[in-house]
């Protein structure tokens, strides 16, 4: 068992190995590191236009630490206004190629998953 304080001292993962081949295969629209400030910070700093992005918080396992602190008493929109929630890095592509990014992502050996969509808006995130 992992004790507390080793999972909340990880280091974070460097994403630019696992980009970098992306920009060359497809059009991304843009991209995200989730750090303080978590989904409801960063994810809009990469909209140029009245865009909100909807997280549909159900397609990925959030992973057990945050559930903990969760647990502990931190209501669900401050985590993920805090914390990244498991999502390091944010990628934004058309739908047509959402997939092929998840399957080239994977095959470099990391996790990937298709967490929400891009609709119009005013620069926010929905959580759903």
């Amino acid at each position: 068992m992992t004790k507390i304080g080793e999972v909340l001292l990880t280091p974070t993962n460097i994403y630019v190995k696992d980009v970098l081949p992306l920009l060359d295969k497809y059009q991304i629209k843009g991209m995200s590191h989730i750090t303080g400030g978590g989904f409801v910070e960063n994810i809009p700093r990469m909209f140029k236009g009245n865009f909100d992005a909807v997280v549909y918080k159900d397609s990925y396992n959030v992973p057990e630490i945050f559930r903990l602190i969760q647990q502990k008493g931190v209501a669900e929109n401050e985590m993920y206004r805090t914390f990244n929630m498991g999502i390091g890095f944010v990628i934004c592509v058309d739908k047509e190629d959402a997939e092929l990014v998840v399957r080239n992502i994977q095959e470099g050996g990391k996790r990937a998953y298709i967490i929400g969509e891009v609709i119009k808006g005013g620069g926010s995130v929905c959580l759903r």
